[in-house]
């Protein structure tokens, strides 16, 4: 099927530098044409003056353009004869046909076509890899352990990047003299809403404190998953998640705010102390995103290189292993914040697990492009490091989490 994606890129290509060329050509012929009758034009008229009663003889070549051209009208008549013929028949059909068009609409047929039957074709491959992969011990266990593996740096990642967030958070209002209280689901502030100490200068630091410390720990994250060091090779994965869930935290948490009229909104409507749905907060969330979409395109290719079995990222497998290294850890992750959220169900918090499809999203429609077939012959995937005990390791950070913050957690 990819071959046949590739064929049709090329075959498109082809035919837009053919139509270029022809237009090229055509322009060329008609600029020889004008000058070729206008020299004509000239040697006539420089013959009628010198011999006026003399009648003009043409030579071969002119003879030949002659009988071209009475070739072209005959055959302009019988165009006009047979339309007329069709329009006797069948008035409204020869009106709004357009015959020029013909093969042009031919030609897209058979591109239509050949997209169904692609489609259909990769349909097939993606359903046999998933028999292949439950019907095989081997792919069925390396299938398992990656899903695990994921799943388990996702939530990892997300409860690393969200208690650096509120623990940021609560220094920056700590630094303003105002009071914190950190629960499992939300921070808040005690004081009440008409206190002095709540000035512009506070509530932009504050509220825009915490995202802007996500997304420098998620670059931070993408510089550590380009090391060249062993160790962060193999914690690639986790890198990658990191980075993902940093970016998910400025943008994402811009969107939730956009929408439920909290946290980092707050600092910029105090920043351009703008009201509700402004024209600047528009722009923020269109921006936001745009360069979601974007930087979901661009790490698909990443998720590929930390996969840890090369033959996952094959054209046949490509989607199962995407499916399962991307889409279900989120999903599963998403669920397990939701579950650790209870019983209180605080909407921004369960959004912002929402919003990383924003950045999931366009991998599912990118794995089949070019740039992707020959990741897996480049030598450059390697195994992530992972071992049960980070399981057991991630259970007890979330048990621990729930617990010591289940009452509330001051700064002193």
């Amino acid at each position: 099927m990819f071959k046949r994606s590739r064929y049709q890129l090329e075959y498109r290509q082809k035919l837009n530098a053919d139509k270029r060329r022809m237009r090229m050509y055509n322009k060329a012929m008609r600029k020889k044409m004008k000058e070729e009758a206008r020299q004509e034009k000239k040697l006539r008229r420089k013959n009628f003056l010198s011999h006026p009663f003399q009648s003009f003889k043409l030579n071969p070549e002119q003879e030949l353009k002659r009988e071209l051209k009475q070739e072209y009208r005959q055959n302009k008549r019988l165009e006009r004869k047979r339309w007329l013929e069709r329009f006797k028949k069948n008035p409204l059909k020869t009106l709004f046909t357009n015959e020029k068009n013909k093969d042009h609409h031919l030609l897209m047929e058979q591109m239509r076509e050949e997209r169904k039957y692609a489609q259909r074709n990769r349909i097939k491959i993606i359903v046999q890899s998933f028999k292949d992969i439950f019907q095989t011990s081997e792919l069925r266990n390396k299938y398992s352990i990656s899903l695990i593996q994921s799943t388990t740096y996702f939530i990892l990642s997300f409860l690393l990047i969200y208690i650096i967030n509120q623990f940021t958070t609560m220094l920056v209002a700590k630094g303003f003299d105002i009071p914190t209280v950190w629960y499992y689901y939300r921070v808040k502030f005690p004081l009440f809403a008409g206190s002095q100490l709540y000035t512009r200068t506070a509530l932009i630091g504050i509220f825009a404190s915490g995202p802007v410390i996500s997304l420098v720990t998620g670059f931070i994250m993408l510089k550590l998953y380009f090391s060249k060091s062993l160790l962060n090779k193999k914690l690639r994965l986790f890198y990658l998640w990191g980075f993902v869930n940093g970016i998910n935290f400025f943008f994402g948490a811009y969107l939730v705010g956009f929408v439920t009229r909290t946290e980092f909104i707050y600092a910029s409507e105090w920043l351009f102390m703008s009201s509700m749905f402004d024209v600047e907060e528009i722009v923020f969330a269109v921006l936001s995103i745009t360069i979601s979409l974007l930087i979901g395109r661009l790490i698909t290719p990443l998720f590929l290189l930390s996969s840890s079995y090369p033959v996952f990222i094959t054209s046949k497998y490509r989607f199962a292993y995407i499916l399962s290294n991307v889409f279900i850890p989120w999903l599963i992750g998403a669920g397990v914040f939701l579950a650790l959220s209870r019983p209180v169900y605080y909407l921004p918090l369960t959004l912002k697990t929402i919003t990383p499809a924003l950045l999931l999203f366009p991998s599912i429609l990118t794995y089949n492009s070019i740039r992707n077939d020959n990741i897996a012959n480049t030598g450059k995937v390697q195994a992530n490091y992972f071992r049960w005990s980070i399981v057991i390791i991630v259970i007890a950070l979330l048990f621990f989490y729930r617990l010591l913050l289940n009452f509330g957690l001051q700064l002193f």
